[in-house]
């Protein structure tokens, strides 16, 4: 049951982390700006150093998560332990809350939680971007905003990679694999602008399928919680 349970924590988890715009939405920006200054080349070579600046983030907190994770007593990290169930499960239930009721702005715009002084700072980052490691960076940052509706995720992931799998290479396999699937729609976007696709039609697109987003999410976060009820009512 626990194995199983974990396959779902990791499956809801990536949904989310897929899902969540902020740093799909900075990349379409960038690749707007990029794509009418520098040649095709340049862009290739710049977006791919912003993927690996999302991607080395997401690595990073993974394993930091896994380092704090094994520090900590056995019995606090297990999901077994009836106690920390039922509070990660009050911890989702917020977080499910949260996101359908602030990530989004109000209003008929798809704008995001973050505060306009934060969106202008992105707005001047992208604009300016004209080195690898400017890109890195860019991609490093995109996604800090959003880490309050993050970490518990790459936290349950980690509780969860470590029931599937006790070896540490074999671990540290699955939480590279599973960083790497997180950025998948930055591909997807970047594949859509050699296309024909633009920033108009991405913002588009996101103000139309708003309303799916926020109440899909919050579900998905819903789910989580609902999954390890179901494990604590177990343990009891």
């Amino acid at each position: 049951m626990i194995v199983f349970a974990s396959l779902g924590f990791l499956i809801l988890s990536v949904l989310i982390l897929c899902l969540l715009p902020l740093t799909p939405g900075i990349f379409a920006i960038f690749l707007h700006d990029a794509t009418g200054q520098y040649s095709h080349k340049k862009v290739d070579d710049l977006s791919l150093f912003f993927i690996l600046g999302a991607e080395t983030l997401k690595v990073l907190i993974f394993f930091l998560a896994s380092v704090i994770t094994w520090a900590l007593p056995l019995c606090t990290i297990n999901f077994n332990n009836p106690a920390l169930l039922w509070s990660l499960a009050g911890v989702f239930v917020a977080l499910s809350l949260a996101f359908c009721c602030f990530y989004f702005r109000k209003g008929d715009h798809a704008q995001l939680f973050v505060s306009r002084q934060t969106a202008h700072k992105f707005l001047k980052k992208t604009r300016l971007t004209k080195k690898r490691s400017d890109a890195f960076v860019l991609g490093l940052v995109s996604s800090i905003p959003e880490l309050p509706f993050t970490l518990p995720l790459y936290f349950i992931s980690v509780l969860s990679i470590m029931n599937i799998s006790t070896l540490p290479l074999s671990c540290a396999g699955l939480i590279i694999l599973f960083a790497f699937i997180t950025i998948i729609p930055l591909f997807i976007i970047y594949a859509s602008f050699k296309t024909g696709f633009n920033l108009a039609d991405f913002i588009k697109f996101r103000r139309k399928n708003k309303t799916f987003c926020r109440f899909f999410v919050s579900l998905l976060y819903l789910t989580i919680a609902v999954l390890f009820l179901s494990l604590g009512g177990i343990s009891l």
